[in-house]
């Protein structure tokens, strides 16, 4: 930082390094999210990344949190940017800002709030004005509580991104502009810049001229630097996402990039004198329904821990890849970059174990519905997105349930269900399920229908696409849906729930019942006081979907801990003292969720589990994370 009284001149990229008031300095940074990390454990965090060897602290910002209703903001909590950003600077750390408006980051949507989809032409990432008019207002929220932490003002932020990985997308040759000028229109003066995979041809699609390129990769730094090179030769080099690890997808196996090959990989950075920013430094948790999505060759959901096998780990201890890190980072940043001594690394938090715990009550899905009130009743199924709820700004996130009475009894014995399935539905004829269908699978037999029959469909939203691409690096994605319609860009085709009609055999099914299942504080409320608990006898007995009640106590303080979900129970959500931990899902990767020691309490605690198939009879809490099967890191860029 600059000593009071010195002029602050800023970051400048001209010639072979980084200089700061004039000095010249090596950006040695780390990722960690605010939205993804107890407000608790932030500073523990950031002193570990110091005592890295670290200097600079990266971070996203998510609109989707920050606006989850049009022109409501929130900025408190985890939320409350501005404690982050202080902490930041009261530790002496610089900052890179990227406040997107798209941030990707295997975050819902990318970070875009879902009731843009309540227009039908919206285009996102694009100059298509109600779009560029949502940007606008939510950087007029966002950008007055930045602004006063420039480094030219006093503060720690020392660059500021704009957008994110633009030339994997390129719709709009104008937009990244018109982003920078409404960044820049607020007050932003720090130095600017894009970060885009390290290939030229993405690099030189992401640019805006003037602004300072950077590059993201895992492998053959050489290569992608050179890349970086070639286009942009008389700046300094910076890799803005060195990957670190990489992320899970539910039903595929834990990645890992082991620590020799990390080694090598940021030796070689060092080595070629670029300033690096590691993502993640450290992964955190993505709690509630925030997960992303990619569809590469396919739609794969992400799970519910970020750990990224980072130097921290999910739970924010060091690991030997953090080990190595510092040792890297000592013998081999440019001199004057890290401090000759560095302070202690602080101890990894305490863990313990807990229980088991029985599960006390019980509630059905069915009797749960209560909880919902009146239903919305539609001639035809509508998205989650569409909903005339939330101040008409639909439903963002969780389940929904469509309900249909059939008017007559089918003319055969066997009928084919069709519909158009965002992303994993239920189906349940009279309370009973019948079978599956999701994004790829959209079709069914139903046998013995009758008139007056309850068909329910039960959709789980599990996670917007943050990310598209195919396997050959087309920009275009273009999505056949399982009823043959032209999905069309990925990004612009996020509507979740039921889309378009639904069939039984080729006649339309009119006139819904749709319950939105948003599972927010308010419904954890009233479910308290619904009469309908019923008293656990034997799991095995009980129907589901189903409402599980746990109550148990911590008689001391109570230390970060994992909630243990392999043994008996399928798939679900998990809900601690009224916090969203998470979804748990048995076909792996991930087998626990992380519990911070903040969202416990010592005494009474509760716990509620939306269970969609499997309940068992008990809960506990281990001492240890289990992530799943690992699988090296592919080293092919995406």
């Amino acid at each position: 930082m600059a000593t009071e009284g010195t002029e602050r001149t800023g970051l400048v990229a001209e010639g072979e390094n980084f200089t700061l008031d004039g000095k010249p300095v090596q950006l040695l940074s780390g990722a960690i999210h605010y939205f993804r990390v107890p407000r608790e454990y932030w500073r523990d965090r950031m002193l570990k990344l110091k005592a890295c060897g670290l200097n600079t602290l990266e971070t996203y910002v998510c609109w989707n949190l920050h606006e989850p209703e049009k022109g409501k903001f929130d900025f408190t909590g985890m939320l409350d940017i501005a404690a982050y950003l202080r902490e930041a600077a009261n530790l002496g750390l610089w900052v890179i800002f990227r406040p997107g408006p798209y941030i990707c980051a295997e975050w819902d949507y990318g970070g875009l709030p879902s009731w843009l989809l309540r227009d039908p032409n919206m285009q996102v990432r694009t100059t298509y004005q109600p779009y560029m008019e949502a940007v606008e207002r939510f950087f007029d929220a966002l950008l007055p509580i930045v602004k006063p932490f420039q480094y030219k003002e006093g503060g720690p932020i020392i660059a500021v991104q704009v957008e994110n990985e633009y030339g994997s997308y390129a719709r709009d040759d104008k937009y990244l502009t018109a982003v920078k000028q409404a960044i820049q229109k607020r007050g932003i003066e720090e130095l600017l810049l894009t970060s885009d995979g390290g290939d030229i041809g993405r690099l030189a699609r992401g640019c805006i001229p003037g602004v300072l390129m950077t590059a993201n990769f895992n492998f053959n730094p050489k290569k992608q630097l050179g890349a970086l090179k070639k286009i942009q030769p008389n700046r300094p080099m910076m890799v803005m996402e060195f990957w670190s690890g990489w992320f899970d997808h539910w039903g595929r196996d834990h990645h890992k990039l082991h620590v020799e090959k990390f080694e090598q990989l940021l030796g070689d950075i060092l080595r070629l004198r670029s300033s690096v920013n590691f993502y993640m430094f450290h992964g955190g948790t993505n709690f509630g329904f925030m997960n992303g999505a990619n569809y590469i060759n396919g739609y794969k959901p992400d799970v519910t821990s970020y750990d990224y096998d980072a130097p921290l780990s999910e739970a924010g201890d060091p690991t030997p890849k953090y080990h190595k890190t510092r040792e890297l980072l000592q013998t081999l940043a440019m001199e004057g970059a890290v401090p000759s001594e560095l302070p202690d690394v602080p101890p990894a938090t305490e863990k313990s174990s807990y229980g088991p715990f029985p599960v006390e009550k019980y509630i059905t899905f069915e009797d749960a519905l209560k909880v919902l009130g009146e239903p919305i009743r539609s001639e035809k199924v509508m998205s989650m997105e569409m909903l005339p709820i939330n101040n008409d700004n639909g439903q963002s996130y969780g389940y929904i349930l469509y309900r249909h009475k059939l008017t007559h009894t089918p003319a055969t014995e066997s009928v084919t269900l069709k519909c158009d399935v965002r992303d994993r539905a239920q189906i349940f004829v009279n309370g009973k399920e019948s079978g599956m269908l999701n994004w790829r699978v959209g079709e069914i037999t139903l046998s013995g229908l009758k008139e007056n029959d309850i068909l329910d469909i039960l959709v789980e939203n599990q996670g917007r696409v943050n990310f598209a691409q195919t396997m050959d690096g087309v920009k275009k994605f273009v999505l056949e849906s399982v009823t043959g319609v032209n999905r069309g860009d990925a990004l612009l085709d996020q509507r979740k729930g039921l889309v378009g009609e639904v069939l039984l055999n080729t006649a339309p099914l009119e006139t819904w019942e749709i319950f939105p299942l948003e599972l927010k504080p308010e419904f954890q409320t009233r479910y308290k006081i619904h009469p309908d608990w019923k008293e656990l006898t034997d799991a095995a007995e009980i129907p589901f979907p189903s409402f599980h009640l746990i109550n148990f106590s911590i008689p001391e303080d109570p230390k970060d801990t994992f909630l243990d979900m392999k043994k008996g129970w399928g798939k679900g959500v998990a809900i601690l003292n009224g916090f969203n931990l998470g979804r748990y899902w048995h076909i792996g990767p991930q087998e626990t969720l992380y519990v911070p020691a903040p969202f416990l309490k010592q005494g009474d605690n509760q716990l509620l589990l939306f269970e969609q198939h499997v309940p068992y009879k008990e809960v506990f809490f281990t001492d240890t994370p289990r992530l799943g099967k690992e699988k090296e890191v592919s080293c092919v860029p995406l």
